[in-house]
């Protein structure tokens, strides 16, 4: 057996590059926000807000499957040159992630939610703080709503994460011999679940059984890289001219999303679809010979990557400081400068946040990892 001591863990440096590039896409599902009617029945503004809200819901799947890819990756290195699967530590592991920041930002809008009342300022009641503790969120949001506090809506996805994350441990220790298979059920629960709620668009879109798909197509791959099986080989090789289709057929499917939304099918399979999009531009972007560009030679995207979980607990709290403050309105503001503006913020706040917040239980991950 390989010492797991003198084993360097793979690091992914790609990944960064499309964590970023995931966030931008939420990010533009976002910040396309108007109370003027003027603006809001301008054409340009519902092309922009429109694509905005497709490419939001596609991109936050994107984070899905990336995150399943990498931790079933580590996973499988750790079976291999350790001969175990550490369950306590992938969940330290997970917790110093995860946590600090999640929980600055809960407590963050309970603060502002009680000065708001404390004021007497109109304010729509938060879910029950224990929604946030066991990361129950996405239920809460299935049952009441989301009309509230709107940066905190955003944490239903870290719910979703969390409680995947607690499942594919219990399946890596102890079901390890069976993830393919795993991988594939967790994939036809999806589809079976959204065709039987299709006209429950709060389930559809929160609950947590309909975006099992996005995990199994995450953890597919990383099983086929691992084991360099014929579908990684194949996308290994593609030639530039393929990789040139593979996301020129992307950008088709998502220029007739609209379209495609309103049939009951597209809808069942859209995070299947897309899923498995971003599962081949992960593998292509990780591992093609003949890629037109490797995005990680842009070495900003790099860094912005490395701090995209600040920007995207981040970016929602920025847009609500800018719609708290009611600001000029005209297209030129809400489609360019006001985009432009909270982008900025929002990088600023989250480089902060990581220098001197997040970098400091990062660094405790380091005791809890196979190898670095």
């Amino acid at each position: 057996m390989v010492d797991k001591y003198n084993h360097k863990s793979k690091y992914f440096i790609e990944l960064n590059s499309l964590r970023f590039i995931g966030f931008l896409g939420i990010f533009f599902g976002h910040v396309f926000f108007s109370n003027n009617l003027e603006i809001v029945k301008s054409p340009i503004y519902s092309v922009f807000h429109d694509y905005g809200k497709i490419l939001g819901f596609i991109s936050l799947d994107s984070f899905f499957v990336l995150s399943s890819f990498l931790i079933t990756w580590k996973a499988l290195e750790e079976l291999q040159f350790s001969n175990g699967f550490s369950f306590k530590n992938f969940l330290i592991r997970r917790t110093l992630r995860i946590w600090p920041l999640y929980f600055l930002v809960v407590f963050l809008g309970y603060f502002i939610f009680y000065t708001e009342t404390y004021f007497n300022h109109q304010i729509n009641p938060l879910p029950s703080f224990w929604s946030f503790v066991f990361f129950i969120l996405n239920f809460d949001i299935i049952e009441n709503g989301y009309e509230f506090l709107f940066f905190m809506v955003f944490l239903w996805s870290i719910s979703v994460e969390e409680q995947f994350y607690i499942f594919w441990a219990i399946i890596l220790k102890w079901f390890n011999n069976h993830l393919t298979k795993i991988s594939l059920g967790l994939i036809l629960i999806s589809l079976i679940f959204r065709f039987y709620y299709l006209n429950s668009p709060l389930n559809l879109n929160f609950n947590t059984l309909s975006t099992l798909g996005n995990f199994g197509v995450g953890s597919l791959i990383a099983i086929s890289a691992f084991k360099k099986d014929k579908t990684f080989l194949l996308i290994q090789q593609l030639s530039k001219n393929k990789v040139i289709f593979l996301y020129a057929f992307m950008l088709l499917i998502f220029l007739f999303a609209p379209i495609l939304w309103k049939i009951n099918f597209f809808i069942i399979i859209q995070r299947l679809v897309f899923s498995i999009f971003f599962a081949l531009i992960i593998l292509e972007q990780s591992y093609c010979r003949n890629s037109i560009i490797k995005f990680s030679s842009i070495q900003f995207f790099d860094f912005f990557g490395k701090i995209s979980f600040g920007l995207y607990c981040y970016h929602g709290l920025i847009i609500a400081i800018i719609l708290k403050l009611n600001l000029n309105q005209s297209l030129l503001f809400n489609i360019i400068i006001y985009p432009i503006l909270i982008l900025i913020s929002t990088i600023f706040i989250s480089y902060i946040s990581y220098q001197y917040y997040e970098l400091k239980f990062l660094k405790l991950k380091t005791r809890y990892t196979l190898s670095n």
